[in-house]
């Protein structure tokens, strides 16, 4: 029971965060063609205020409670080595653990880590992150 709990909080709060990420990559940053510049500033900041207050703490949930998941789940590694499920879980983890320091460190200390300014690459590692989740169980 613990196990479900944890799983649909995780995946909650991978919605919340996937979800910001999805908007700023797709809507708000597609607004600029048609606002002015001060328009589109406006709106962003807006939102911006109410993301605020929810997608840093939905991002320490998710990786909080994919560590959890992922103690459950790894299992022993064999006299042959990891598994092809146990290797596409740890570049997952990875991935998820990256994405979360680096929210944690931008958000909660003002550092603007590891090369990049914009949600692109932490869009496009969610999408990798998700695509990981849905063959790791097949592969």
């Amino acid at each position: 029971m613990t196990y479900l709990i944890v799983h649909l909080i995780h995946i909650f709060s991978v919605f919340i965060y996937g979800g910001f990420l999805f908007t700023d990559n797709l809507f708000l940053s597609k607004m600029k063609r048609d606002l002015s510049e001060q328009e589109h500033s406006k709106v962003r900041e807006y939102f911006m205020k109410y993301v605020r207050k929810l997608v840093p703490k939905s991002l320490i949930v998710a990786v909080l409670s994919g560590i959890y998941l992922i103690l459950v789940n790894f299992g022993e590694i064999s006299d042959e080595g990891l598994s092809n499920f146990q290797i596409v879980l740890l570049l997952k983890a990875f991935l998820g653990l990256w994405l979360g320091v680096r929210g944690v460190l931008q958000v909660f200390f003002g550092i603007n880590p590891l090369v990049f300014k914009s949600h692109i690459v932490p869009f496009i590692l969610v999408i990798i992150i998700i695509f990981l989740s849905q063959i790791m169980f097949s592969v």
